[in-house]
């Protein structure tokens, strides 16, 4: 049997969501092997998508693989040095999936000549609808990159970031972006229900405006604030209502995202200092 080209470390939510976009893409089940020392988590994503259940030590990997680091950002400074010596003899890829946790400190854990690239998916991964930002430096090849993205394309889009500075931000605004629209939405609902709305009518009608609003957003090619003037008439309904979420709604985004972006860095740090 041949090496799995594909081997995950860690069986989370993620993971799980990584694998299944990767299955419906036709990638074997016995191309991907899972490392994870919970039996039970990685025995279950066996059973689901026939791929190949491992302990979680590391074992020797075949030369064009790519390691996907999925498991807890706090665990990667006990995990990573057990792969260095696999991933150094060969020109195997290594994609982190560990919040806060910078290529300078990944390249430290596995050594200078491993090709490192960070990613962070959001959650709609899991329906194959996800946003994906990746970042690599200048060592890494451009066969790397679309080998890479090859994987991340399977659970939604992929934006890559020339810039590593910029991942705290991206992070803020499209990793925790998904429960920013879920807030939103239940707002939504329950001022439905306050006019006197049946709370499953409500939910339908918020769940349905705003995936309409996000397609003609995405479909329309227009600036999100040219597709709002064409709804908006003046001193109608439309308007009334903008009045007030124009009160603060702006700034709230701001300080929302920037508090993300705060405690982005701050557990990086965190994180730097326990991987020492």
């Amino acid at each position: 049997m041949s090496e799995p080209r594909i081997i995950f470390i860690g069986a989370g939510n993620m993971a799980r969501a990584i694998i299944a976009g990767l299955r419906r893409r036709g990638i074997a089940g016995g191309d991907i092997a899972v490392h994870a020392p919970h039996l039970g988590r990685r025995e279950a994503l066996a059973r689901e998508f026939g791929v190949i259940s491992r302990a979680a030590e590391a074992v020797p990997v075949a030369a064009d693989a790519t390691v996907v680091y999925a498991a807890k950002p706090k665990q990667i400074g006990t995990i990573l040095p057990s792969w260095r010596a696999a991933l150094e003899a060969g020109p195997g890829i290594f994609l982190s999936l560990a919040a806060g946790v910078t290529s300078a400190s990944l390249k430290r854990l596995l050594g200078p000549k491993v090709p490192v690239l960070r990613c962070m998916p959001n959650t709609p991964a899991q329906i194959g609808a996800g946003m994906t930002t990746l970042y690599a430096d200048a060592s890494v090849t451009a066969e790397q990159r679309a080998a890479a993205e090859a994987i991340l394309a399977a659970v939604g889009r992929c934006l890559w970031l020339e810039d590593e500075g910029l991942m705290d931000a991206a992070t803020a605004l499209a990793g925790s972006g998904p429960a920013y629209v879920l807030l939103f939405l239940e707002a939504l609902e329950d001022a439905g229900v306050f006019q006197g709305l049946p709370r499953a009518t409500a939910r339908i009608l918020a769940q349905e405006t705003v995936l309409g609003a996000a397609r003609l957003a995405k479909e329309a090619q227009m600036a999100p604030s040219n597709l709002r003037h064409q709804v908006t008439s003046p001193a109608g309904t439309t308007a009334a209502a903008l009045a007030v979420w124009e009160e603060g709604l702006r700034a709230l985004a701001q300080r929302a995202v920037q508090a993300a972006v705060d405690r982005g860095r701050a557990l990086a740090q965190m994180t730097e200092e326990h991987n020492q």
